[in-house]
């Protein structure tokens, strides 16, 4: 039936049959209860994915800020034979570290092969002994010619993080600890979003998630660089939220391509997000005079505020469901309230179990 009571069609349970992406927000939150609800879900969604991989593609950065890098912890000219000096290879340039080849296997070497004898005596006889020798490179400086290098320290970037690094594993160990709570946090957010609704749950992750982005302004260990990778894994969480809210919303006939939608535009932040924070933010940041490590500290503000922003947007001019301003459980046909007894009762189910 088509009704001015809403922006779009609805059937007699006052959902809507139809998807009117152009327009349908409404005069208010009841008349655009629906097209409100798909966008606040959508774009909290987008938002939450942008800000839950916003350190990713500048982990490297953050990793060279608190000194966590192979060559901050084991300087080369030291420590010349670590295997990550040694596997190296330069993508832009196609150099290695060992420029004349491995001793041992290319999976475990063991130390770089000296220096040819033939080039050796062509191009390093004037050399001084003190900045290389055929078997060893003393100096991380031009005065030893590239030719010259056993051990090509000059092609190292600024912070070596391959895997099996201590700087490789702290980012690992980060991305795992952020991915598992939000497995944890989208199992516990059915009983949420029974208690509080959708709106309420949403706002709630938005706003929590906003703290530990400012809060990674302040990185400046590892332990902590995990810990606020972890807490802002919460809003990943936001994908629950926008499954749940479009149901409530959309008819069957729509429901699919409704959920389809807001899901995939909300997935396309977590792509959105290495260009986004490297592009739009580290690198005008940086080219305005900011040096590295206070660019990518800078980057984690802007998707802070915008957290807070499409909370409070969402708070002040959404309702969880086409009726009500508030979600009841017997909008689902439950006639008991919320209970973590639910999830006993989902799990006795072996197909649920299965997915």
């Amino acid at each position: 039936q088509t009704t001015q009571e809403y922006a779009v069609q609805t059937n007699e349970m006052n959902k809507a049959v139809e998807l009117k992406l152009c327009g349908g927000l409404g005069r208010n939150k009841k008349h655009g209860a629906h097209m409100r609800a798909f966008w606040a879900s959508t774009i909290s969604f987008f938002m939450a994915f942008v800000g839950w991989f916003a350190l990713s593609p500048v982990a490297i950065e953050v990793c060279s800020s608190i000194e966590v890098c192979e060559n901050q912890l084991f300087p080369p000219v030291a420590n010349p034979k670590r295997v990550a000096y040694l596997k190296f290879k330069a993508i832009a340039s196609g150099k290695k570290y060992c420029q004349y080849g491995k001793v041992g296997d290319d999976s475990k070497p063991e130390n770089c092969k000296d220096v040819p004898t033939d080039t050796w005596v062509q191009n390093c006889n004037s050399v001084p002994q003190t900045a290389c020798t055929q078997n060893a490179t003393l100096s991380d400086g031009k005065v030893c010619p590239e030719k010259c290098r056993k051990y090509n320290f000059e092609i190292l970037p600024k912070c070596v993080c391959s895997p099996g690094t201590h700087c490789g594993n702290t980012i690992l160990t980060s991305g795992i600890a952020s991915v598992g709570i939000t497995i944890a946090v989208r199992v516990m957010l059915g009983t949420l979003l029974e208690r509080f609704g959708p709106v309420n749950v949403q706002a709630g992750l938005l706003l929590f998630g906003s703290i530990w982005m400012f809060a990674a302004t302040g990185i400046s260990a590892e332990w902590n660089f995990i810990l606020i990778r972890m807490m802002i894994g919460c809003a990943g969480a936001t994908f629950v939220t926008n499954q749940f809210w479009c149901s409530l919303m959309f008819a069957p006939n729509v429901v699919g391509t409704a959920n389809a939608t807001a899901a995939g535009w909300g997935n396309l932040g977590g792509g959105v997000t290495q260009i986004f924070i490297v592009w739009c933010l580290f690198k005008p940041f940086m080219s305005a005079g900011a040096s590295a490590d206070t660019a990518w500290r800078c980057s984690m503000i802007v998707p802070g505020a915008l957290f807070v922003i499409i909370a409070l947007c969402m708070k002040l001019g959404c309702w969880d469901t086409p009726m009500a301003p508030r979600f009841k459980t017997s909008d689902t046909g439950k006639t008991s309230n919320a209970s973590l007894w639910d999830y006993v009762e989902c799990l006795k189910d072996p197909r649920i179990v299965i997915m």
